[in-house]
């Protein structure tokens, strides 16, 4: 029994210890890249830096195709990470079919890697917006929502729809 409660302090503190080296781990630059879906959602792909430099790519169906520069404020840089930060796994996390929080899928959805790289760790998490489970839906509007917070949101698409749904072109 003594043994048992032993170990149960030991391994609360090292979840602890460890909760506390992720959430400190400080974030250099993130990287966002949006996969394709069975009809035109936009593809793209875009890294911004904290010291507020970025870097935009349109592949397809996006109303900037190509490689655009953009400059974010500081605040801008803070409520972007801020967004995503609960988000961030330590390694690697794949929230797609399979997965235990993907039991229900919709197969024609669009998917996101977020990439956050700093404090010497690259962490990547990369979730499938047809994975509909219902502890999903938060995660989900965050990532779907992240880009409008900085200056690429117009590079993506002028006509934003609800739940990370995008209209097509003009």
């Amino acid at each position: 029994m003594k043994t048992a409660a032993i170990l149960c302090l030991l391994t609360a503190m090292i979840l602890v210890a460890t909760t506390s080296a992720h959430a400190q781990a400080p974030v250099q630059s993130i990287t966002i890249e949006r996969g394709p879906c069975l009809g035109a959602c936009p593809v793209y792909r875009f890294s911004v830096s904290v010291d507020g430099t970025g870097l935009f790519e349109g592949r397809k169906f996006t109303t900037a195709l190509g490689k655009h520069g953009f400059v974010v404020t500081p605040e801008a840089w803070a409520a972007f990470q801020s967004a995503l930060a609960s988000y961030r796994p330590v390694g690697t996390q794949e929230i797609v079919l399979g997965h235990p929080q993907c039991k229900q899928m919709a197969r024609d959805h669009p998917s996101v890697s977020v990439t956050w790289e700093g404090g010497g760790r690259v962490d990547h998490l990369s979730f499938n917006f047809g994975c509909r489970d219902p502890e999903n839906e938060t995660m989900g509007r965050a990532l779907a929502d992240a880009p409008d917070l900085l200056p690429v949101a117009d590079l993506i698409e002028r006509i934003r729809l609800e739940d990370g749904e995008f209209h097509g072109r003009n």
